[in-house]
């Protein structure tokens, strides 16, 4: 008695079963067996309808610890890993798709930029995942003017519609101008106050043909500041001269 009460003892209770277990799966067993003996519906729903009380009678029965079970908490804390790695998923593909969208853009204002003949005055690029087009002021303004000409609209009219597509993205447009003095009669006292006038003039001109909407733009005017070359040569002074409008990611 002794030596078999020991080997019982031995017996990994991870491998038990809960009498409650124990008779799940004999009603699995049996409605297959009913099933395959392909019996009386009537019948076999009375059977299953017997079966399912007498093993609710014994729902509550510990008389076996069953140590292999899954814990409430092993499974809570797997299904937050797969959330977390769903949603982790979910923002990568959001992000290439933002980014993918934006280089499309891109080429496609390129390529109008082209047909149009402004190679040569306007830039697109992207940078710290944004696109960038760089506008020479010397197509859209007079010297010290803040005014769009007519046929500067016309020029412009060639992006709106790539532009169109990122209506909702967050806009940023930022004036800049060259280090020279402003004439006596300019209707401006300084420079940044003509290179912040230039980047509304742009700003109104794009929303008021409904590219751009008000609530997502944001004005930045640097005046001679942050030159992209110098202010020694025409050419650099020039190049200086501009208006720079910054299409930012949408956030993941």
């Amino acid at each position: 008695m002794k030596k078999r009460k020991k080997n019982e003892e031995q017996i990994d209770e991870g491998w038990l079963l809960p009498y409650s277990d124990m008779l799940t799966l004999l009603l699995a067993l049996f409605i297959v067996l009913f099933a395959m003996a392909k019996v009386d519906t009537a019948k076999f729903q009375e059977f299953k309808s017997e079966f399912g009380t007498l093993l609710s009678t014994h729902q509550s029965s510990n008389s076996i610890v069953n140590i292999g079970k899954k814990s409430k908490t092993q499974g809570s804390t797997l299904s937050s890993a797969l959330s977390s790695a769903s949603s982790q998923e979910s923002s990568s593909i959001n992000t290439q798709a933002a980014d993918n969208q934006l280089e499309i853009i891109r080429q496609q204002l390129a390529a109008n930029l082209q047909s149009s003949g402004l190679t040569n005055n306007v830039s697109v690029y992207i940078k710290s995942n944004d696109l960038h087009i760089v506008i020479n002021s010397n197509i859209l303004f007079d010297s010290g003017s803040a005014t769009l000409s007519e046929s500067t609209q016309n020029l412009l009219a060639s992006l709106f519609s790539p532009l169109k597509a990122v209506s909702t993205n967050p806009i940023i447009i930022a004036g800049y101008t060259d280090n020279q003095p402003l004439k006596s009669t300019s209707a401006y006292k300084s420079n940044w106050e003509l290179s912040s006038a230039r980047a509304i003039s742009v700003m109104n001109f794009f929303v008021s043909n409904n590219v751009f909407y008000e609530d997502n733009i944001s004005i930045q005017a640097y005046g001679e500041n942050k030159p992209k070359e110098t202010n020694t040569t025409a050419s650099g002074r020039s190049n200086n001269r501009r208006v720079e409008i910054i299409v930012e990611k949408k956030s993941a």
